[in-house]
């Protein structure tokens, strides 16, 4: 008994967080410079801005474009694949896969490219299939959080 008792001791200490602290890290004001797509799509281009600037946001920066900015970030979305791949009973749509393909871009004030990241990212969203384009825009979203957690990793160095 006293052997479990002591693996499991030693199992729940290994798993842990690790804290970050952020008053000894220099803030920096970022500014969305541009959000790119190959094509026009309102929905994913509102999904974007949120998940940098969420990303921006929780990394502990400030997102302000003005004088005080030091830092300049530009989004290229070379593709975004957006199809259904399941349907419900009746014949709609209720399984959709997304797949991105952006370049993730730094620069100073100077235009100084500081950094440049590819992400790639693919989400599936499941659904009834019966709200319409409901799903497809969950499905959207879905890939914007995947997108906003790639982006705080990079912006945190973690």
């Amino acid at each position: 008994m006293l052997r479990i008792l002591l693996i499991f001791i030693v199992l729940l200490s290994g798993c842990g967080y690790k804290s970050v602290d952020y008053r000894n890290k220099k803030v920096e004001i970022y500014c969305i410079k541009s959000i790119k797509f190959p094509r026009a799509e309102a929905t994913a281009l509102d999904v974007f801005y949120r998940a940098v600037s969420d990303a921006i946001i929780s990394s502990g920066n400030t997102v302000e474009c003005s004088g005080k900015t030091t830092r300049y970030i530009f989004v290229q979305v070379k593709s975004l694949n957006i199809s259904p791949i399941g349907y419900s009973p009746a014949q709609r749509a209720s399984i959709y896969k997304v797949t991105v393909d952006l370049d993730f871009i730094i620069q100073n004030r100077k235009n100084e490219e500081l950094l440049r990241k590819n992400i790639k990212e693919m989400a599936q969203y499941t659904g009834t299939g019966l709200s319409g384009d409901v799903e497809r825009r969950y499905a959207v979203e879905e890939i914007g959080r995947l997108v906003n957690i790639r982006i705080f990793s990079i912006l945190t160095g973690q």
